[in-house]
């Protein structure tokens, strides 16, 4: 198998992390630029998104979350659906909408200047991401010491991120629980290993 990834997507991020979780390191990784549109990603994803996996058999599964529920189906154990699948689906909607938000600054910025985060749609964006972060705030998912669930990989994904991509901004709220989750979740190399960091330039 291969997987086409960023440094810098959470969404590919999440699949890495799950990936690991799941005990599945035979696979190659493929680092890309999303932005360069290069062909051999356009063949495998036609949006030309990361990430992008490509199974042995040539098919290729696109979006994060499509590709962590083959992983469910195709490898049951260790569940990163926990024990409260229900619950543990609500956290990840809740975390998936923040870095969306989060994402679509980015994006914003990109696409037209620094002055996005001002506009209305930017401001929305914000409050998307703040609403999501706060909600967990207020009930994170815990990490029993075993395999962390979607709901704590989601979050800290989320939340390393955000903190990755608005290091100095004010409008974040203070977020001790989830820092702390995060902070734990980096002695396990899945999470350590994937941090998000700018791509290289060599």
């Amino acid at each position: 198998m291969k997987l086409f990834f960023s440094t810098t997507s959470p969404y590919a991020r999440l699949v890495r992390i799950a990936l690991a979780e799941k005990g599945i390191s035979d696979i190659e990784l493929q680092l890309t630029d999303p932005w360069k549109d290069a062909p051999e990603l356009l063949q495998a994803n036609p949006s030309a998104r990361v990430p992008a996996l490509v199974l042995d058999d040539g098919k290729a599964l696109t979006e994060s979350l499509v590709i962590m529920l083959w992983l469910e189906c195709q490898r049951p154990y260790p569940r990163l659906l926990g024990h409260e699948p229900s619950t543990v689906l609500s956290r990840i909607g809740v975390a998936m909408g923040g870095i969306d938000a989060a994402a679509a600054i980015i994006i914003g910025r990109k696409m037209t200047d620094a002055s996005f985060d001002e506009s209305p749609v930017g401001l929305r964006r914000r409050r998307s991401v703040v609403n999501a972060l706060s909600r967990l705030e207020e009930a994170p998912p815990s990490f029993a010491g075993s395999t962390p669930d979607l709901a704590v990989i989601s979050a800290v994904v989320l939340l390393d991120y955000v903190r990755f991509r608005f290091p100095s901004v004010n409008w974040l709220p203070s977020l001790p629980r989830l820092d702390a989750l995060a902070i734990e979740m980096r002695e396990r190399p899945s999470f350590a290993d994937s941090l998000p960091r700018e791509m290289s330039t060599t």
